[in-house]
């Protein structure tokens, strides 16, 4: 075969970096080894386990692995995330730098008597008072690709070209958590992951939402399309 044929060309294209963030004290559930071994995962892929440093520093070793060990492509799937089983390739076959499947939030926001798991993806909006405010995306088709502002990093497909794009901008912390940073005003800070999609989208990068691939975000039950679901 030679070494210029369009299978190992193909396999260049997409060999995968899989990062999996879960906390210091944290161990995987019994069902998200169960769903992450029946996941495809297309092309050369290696794994890396991150735990025991702050979410951002984790991030960031990850991006960096993926950089140094010649991987295109890095997906982070976190601990308390059940992706669906075709998640990496279909992901992959957007062929987008930034693209994230969807989930509801793990714990409700009240309105009133009301608890709803809302999507996790969202736009900044700009109040009255001059303040910006993330709100989540709810009017949304179903199935369909979604545009977002942020979306969070815990079932995230990010192309190498991303990172090398911030380097070129003398961007090195790729992920910054600064919701409780001291030189950040009060309410204007945000998560690493949204922190990175901010930094992307600034470079002139987009970032999307695949409506079609809904994960289980998992509590002591587990959060499905906006409802909570027991674990039987």
């Amino acid at each position: 075969m030679s070494p210029f044929s369009w299978e190992i060309a193909q396999q260049r294209q997409n060999t995968l970096l899989i990062g999996v963030l879960l906390p210091p004290t944290t161990w995987v559930t019994a069902d998200w080894a169960f769903s992450f071994a029946n996941m495809d995962k297309l092309g050369p892929w290696d794994i890396i386990r991150l735990s025991g440093l702050p979410f951002d520093s984790a991030r960031n070793h990850a991006a960096y692995q993926c950089l140094n060990g010649g991987y295109q492509w890095l997906f982070f799937l976190d601990a308390d995330i059940l992706a669906p089983k075709e998640t990496i390739p279909r992901l992959m076959s957007h062929r987008l730098p930034i693209v994230s499947a969807l989930y509801y939030q793990r714990f409700p926001t009240w309105t009133g008597m009301e608890g709803l798991y809302l999507p996790c993806m969202f736009n900044e909006v700009a109040q009255p008072n001059g303040t910006i405010q993330k709100q989540p995306i709810t009017d949304f088709k179903p199935g369909s690709l979604v545009e977002a502002h942020m979306v969070p990093a815990g079932s995230l497909l990010i192309h190498r070209s991303v990172f090398e794009r911030m380097l070129a901008a003398g961007i090195k912390m790729f992920f910054r958590w600064t919701l409780t940073a001291e030189s950040v005003p009060p309410g204007t800070g945000y998560s690493e992951d949204f922190f990175f999609c901010k930094q992307a989208r600034e470079l002139g990068f987009k970032v999307f939402c695949d409506t079609s691939l809904v994960c289980e975000h998992e509590t002591g039950a587990k959060i499905k399309d906006s409802r909570l679901i027991p674990k039987i």
